[in-house]
């Protein structure tokens, strides 16, 4: 078992974080590899605001929704 993800994995574990809760051994060679990868910082950033902004549009189409009778 290699200690540290390299890039190609850690984007591949950042989108499935998205859908479910990573093992804790993944999560902490996946945070190994962001202390010392900017790139994939950033990729980890763009994801957060993906997910922020989907949150957001969800909540703003329900406001503007008609109450059924």
């Amino acid at each position: 078992m290699k200690l540290m993800f390299d890039c190609q994995e850690v984007s591949r574990r950042l989108s499935e974080a998205q859908d479910r809760p990573l093992p804790t051994a993944d999560r902490a060679r996946m945070r190994l590899h962001l202390m010392m990868c900017r790139s994939c910082r950033n990729v980890e950033e763009q994801f957060d605001f993906i997910r922020r902004a989907m949150r957001r549009l969800g909540e703003d189409e329900g406001e503007g929704e008609i109450p059924r009778r």
